[in-house]
């Protein structure tokens, strides 16, 4: 998948926001990992799409959990930036 266009979102959160954006993406990774098995009885698309969506949200969730530790967004930005370069130059087969 190749996205260039990137979004820089600077978010200020309460503890239950906080709370509720983490769940929200541990449920969408989850999901995404639930096609994952799908995919592997032959059902939708390829196993190694869904794959690589859930490094994706498992990335971001990282990154979110990054920033709320006090790490430097331009460090975590620069990270997500270079792990979304190679996932783009090596995609899925």
């Amino acid at each position: 998948m190749v996205n260039n266009h990137r979004k820089d979102i600077h978010l200020s959160l309460s503890h239950d926001q906080y709370d509720d954006l983490t769940s929200a993406l541990e449920t969408h990774r989850d999901g995404l990992q639930q096609f994952v098995k799908e995919s592997a009885l032959g059902f939708g698309l390829e196993t190694t799409y869904w794959s690589h969506r859930v490094a994706e949200v498992q990335g971001l969730l990282e990154a979110v959990h990054r920033l709320a530790a006090g790490e430097s967004p331009d460090v975590v930005k620069h990270e997500l930036q270079r792990l979304s370069h190679d996932s783009q130059e090596h995609p899925p087969s």
